[in-house]
């Protein structure tokens, strides 16, 4: 391994062993609310400005609910 990748390694592991947090930073996207607003008719430039999100990250919030949510409960309960 060269000398570079060595270091950039430890220099992580150091970093993670002191708690820093190495990936990007989550964030909160409110789906049900986004799912709503495109059911009314916004487009999606719309929602953008609205909740100050990138158009990538509401529309992943919205694809990763279910179709139907009804259907995640069993009918004989």
């Amino acid at each position: 391994m060269s000398l570079i990748v060595e270091r950039a390694k430890a220099g992580l592991r150091n970093a993670k062993a002191r708690g820093k947090r190495i990936a990007r930073p989550k964030v909160d996207a409110d789906a049900p609310m986004i799912a709503a607003l495109r059911k009314a008719g916004r487009s999606w430039s719309e929602i953008n400005r609205e909740t100050g999100l990138t158009k990538g990250i509401a529309q992943r919030s919205v694809y990763s609910l279910p179709k139907n949510p009804l259907r995640a409960v069993p009918a004989n309960v």
